[in-house]
């Protein structure tokens, strides 16, 4: 159960013989004036009454207009009214529904509240017990929100009778004084009254809660043969009453107070949030301005690191200027060439084109296996793979284009493949001119080493080759952009 322990707010109960002070723990306030937080006002009077309100199925402002038509109807020139269902339980459609409204109409209570109001002491809310009772019902559970019950507190001045049906207060009465035998004798009567006038049918027989541990009071309920339920157990520190009165709170149904009276309340606590408030943007103001100091702090931090760096740079420019001074290099010769050198590495190779191109060669052929595979920037491409080829072979390669004049570095890319060693001598010519064939076919770049001419003049002879290791020799092929060097005329 959640109560408002430690709330420094008081607690008002206005009753017929003498308004009585508590504090929010359920304890006797000796001085009221202490409650300038706030005060809670709980009605125990017998000026209480309670109607049934139909509504029929309209919305909007015909509805409102027909709640306070029915209000002056029922409840005649009582200012302090409201009803037990909350707003969010009233239906959305055009559907009829029913509401259980409370009002008081006391001198006593109205004369409280001018004194409250002129103590200045703020006003958090008016309540009425018998609806503070059916609210500490419905926290109990279902079991009391179906059919009729019967709820009778014992108070110090007397007892207080809630009749519900359905979980809503339809009926209260307030017994003043008398012991528990006629307490018990006056609920017979009470229930006799409602079945007589027909407010109960004649064959229910609500359920009776003594919502205190009274044995005379149980002993006069049961030898009228009533239905009797356990007496329910007080869980607050000072009784029953005091858990009852703990519930008068925001959560609370039947707020009987108006606006007009509860203006100081809702006008300190305006004022306390807009307090908070203005702290919390206070406080994200500073956090701001601390971050934007940090930023700035680490800018500048940044500016003094880079021009710490810069300073480095042109120091170690001025001891590179020095150096080359002193080896009477010429800078402007030395940038040209560095130029040139950037220039020819830009038009190299992209090693992961020409690994893909020779993945898309040997995927066919699992007879072929690649051993190496070389790229580079010479002046005189292919010149080396050319001049490892076979003596005997020489005559029978292609003629090779010129390497071009001047200094210029042309790309080469060379790659190895070995056969396998147990292919045949015709299966081994077979691969070598697929392979070749493939090769040749390539549209960017220009074969300079071609290896199926160089093995064509080897002569196959009853399916065996003329050396017996040839299988384990390797095919290596050397090859430039067509862009860089052309093919030469035939």
């Amino acid at each position: 159960m959640t109560v408002q322990l430690f709330s420094p707010s008081g607690l008002l109960l206005v009753n017929p013989l003498q308004p009585q002070w508590f504090t929010a723990r359920g304890e006797t306030l000796t001085d009221p004036a202490t409650a300038t937080s706030g005060v809670r006002v709980v009605a125990d009077l017998v000026e209480e009454t309670h109607v049934v309100i139909d509504v029929p199925g309209i919305l909007g402002r015909d509805r409102t207009s027909y709640i306070n038509v029915q209000y002056q109807s029922l409840l005649p020139d009582v200012s302090l009214r409201n009803v037990w269902e909350r707003g969010m339980a009233l239906p959305l459609l055009p559907r009829p529904f029913r509401l259980h409204a409370v009002g008081v109409s006391s001198p006593a209570l109205s004369e409280q509240l001018d004194t409250l109001y002129k103590a200045n002491q703020p006003i958090e809310g008016v309540w009425t017990l018998s609806y503070l009772m059916a609210h500490w019902a419905e926290r109990q559970g279902a079991m009391f929100k179906q059919g009729w019950l019967m709820l009778c507190l014992g108070l110090p001045y007397g007892m207080r009778m809630v009749l519900l049906h359905d979980g809503a207060p339809v009926f209260s009465r307030l017994l003043l004084e008398g012991t528990p035998a006629a307490q018990a004798q006056e609920v017979g009567l009470t229930l006799k009254y409602l079945t007589d006038n027909r407010f109960i049918d004649r064959d229910v027989r609500p359920a009776i809660l003594p919502m205190d541990p009274s044995p005379e009071l149980q002993q006069g309920l049961q030898g009228l043969g009533l239905k009797l339920l356990p007496s329910a157990v007080p869980r607050h520190a000072h009784g029953m009453l005091a858990e009852v009165l703990a519930l008068a709170g925001s959560t609370a149904p039947g707020q009987l107070a108006s606006v007009e009276v509860r203006r100081h309340h809702l006008a300190q606590r305006t004022r306390r949030g807009l307090y908070l408030l203005t702290g919390a943007v206070a406080l994200a103001g500073l956090v701001g301005l601390g971050l934007q100091v940090k930023g700035l702090l680490g800018g500048a931090d940044q500016s003094r690191a880079w021009q710490e760096q810069a300073t480095q740079m042109t120091q170690s420019a001025s001891a590179i200027r020095d150096d080359l001074a002193k080896r009477e290099i010429n800078v402007p010769l030395l940038r040209l060439a560095m130029e040139l050198q950037q220039k020819d590495l830009k038009g190299g190779v992209d090693p992961t084109a020409q690994l893909w191109m020779l993945g898309q060669l040997l995927t066919p052929h699992p007879q072929a296996q690649l051993l190496q595979t070389e790229q580079a920037l010479r002046e005189d491409a292919c010149a080396s793979a050319q001049a490892q080829a076979p003596a005997d072979s020489a005559e029978a390669a292609a003629p090779v284009t010129a390497a071009p004049e001047g200094d210029q570095l042309t790309a080469e890319w060379q790659f190895e493949i070995r056969p396998n060693a147990e292919l045949q001598p015709r299966e081994r010519q077979a691969l070598l001119e697929s392979l070749g064939k493939t090769v040749a076919a390539w549209s960017d770049w220009q074969v300079k080493t071609d290896p199926v001419r160089l093995e064509s003049a080897t002569a196959l002879a009853g399916g065996q080759g003329t050396s017996p290791d040839k299988a384990a020799n390797s095919w290596r092929w050397c090859l430039v952009p067509r862009t860089a060097m052309p093919e030469a005329a035939p």
